[in-house]
């Protein structure tokens, strides 16, 4: 496996909201994600995480464990995995900056993750964001995996 097979991402915590980055390609309507990417050679996972953080959204993070490592699902065309590590700010304020030569990021919002029911129906309806933010939940010991209640 290449080093960008694996895409490195953080669930970057603070005061129990996760941060998310608005993704606009330049042909397809936008979505949100969590910040990161692929390895440069010869660089650590953790640097990876921390670097493409700085990058996307301007703030400095402390890369504290790995969350999960699982197989991209479903496949997203460039990764085949995703490795997901728990990060808290250090220093900054998140803006929207960096993206790929295909997309832009646009904003950035802080998702509460104590209130999955509080969240609009497009992030149910995602199946490659919504799926990582009940593992994210699960890791960090707010409840198992499973189905959201509909929204009211």
């Amino acid at each position: 496996m290449t080093a960008r097979d694996i895409r490195y991402q953080a669930a970057v915590v603070d005061a129990g909201r996760l941060l998310l980055l608005y993704c606009v390609p330049h042909d397809e309507a936008g979505f949100w994600v969590l910040p990161g990417g692929g390895r440069e050679a010869g660089e650590s996972e953790t640097a990876c995480v921390a670097r493409e953080v700085q990058e996307e959204a301007s703030i400095e993070i402390a890369v504290e464990r790995l969350l999960y490592d699982v197989p991209a699902d479903p496949p997203d065309g460039t990764y085949r995995r995703w490795r997901t590590y728990l990060g808290r700010v250090m220093r900054g304020e998140a803006v929207p900056g960096g993206g790929e030569g295909w997309a832009e990021l646009t904003a950035v919002r802080w998702l509460p993750l104590a209130e999955p029911a509080a969240w609009e129906q497009a992030l149910r309806d995602d199946p490659f964001l919504h799926p990582q933010l009940l593992r994210i939940r699960a890791a960090l010991g707010m409840e198992a995996p499973g189905p959201v209640p509909p929204a009211a």
